[in-house]
Order: structure tokens, then sequence, then C-alpha cells
């Protein structure tokens, strides 16, 4: 993703930041729809990868919006590595296509 992206994303205040004595180690792209939130993207910078920061944002951002009912997102399929952490964390796979898994985390 390039940094006119992330600009824009933040200016429509869909990024969010995770930071660890202020450093910047992730973020993520959410998008709140009534009832439903969309996890466009979670990203965590690869030096921090296997600490558990990303199931720790993961967390929050469901703690952060105790009204959603449903949260979708989706990764590819040749990454085999976020299919098994999004079914970890109790999402459920509810269509694929070529290039995606596409999945939801009923509450």
């Amino acid at each position: 993703m390039s940094l006119s992206f992330h600009t824009k994303m933040a200016r429509q205040n869909h990024l969010f930041k995770l930071t660890d004595n202020g450093l910047i180690v992730g973020g993520a792209i959410l998008f709140p729809e009534k009832d439903k939130l969309n996890i466009g993207r979670i990203f965590v910078s690869p030096e921090h990868f296997r600490k558990g920061y990303g199931t720790y944002m993961m967390r929050e951002i469901e703690a952060m919006f105790p009204n959603v009912k449903g949260f979708t997102l989706d990764t590819p399929v040749w990454n085999i590595r976020t299919n098994r952490f999004y079914t970890k964390l109790g999402y459920s796979e509810v269509r694929r296509d070529r290039e995606f898994i596409y999945y939801l985390k009923s509450v």
C-alpha cells in the first residue's frame, strides 16, 4: 500500500495505528457500516511479527466496536499464515474465489 493511500485513509478516519512505547508497530484500516465492520487490512511491521501484536490488535478492534454484530475481512488464498491467524481468532470462511478467502466473525 502506498503512502498516498494511507494518508487518504487517515484523513477519512479509517486508519488506526498500534504503538508500543511511542513506536508505531502496526495498524489497521477499518470500515464501519451500521452493525458490521469490515477490517480492510491489518498490518504489523515485519520486525514485530510473532510477538502477539496482531492478536492484540484484533481483540482491541473487536472491543472498540461493541455494537457490531459481524466482522468481515479477506486475505489472499496463498497466505497460509494469515488464513490460520484469522481462523484461530474465530473467523469462519464464508466464500472464496481464485485470489481471496472471505471471512466473517458473528458476535
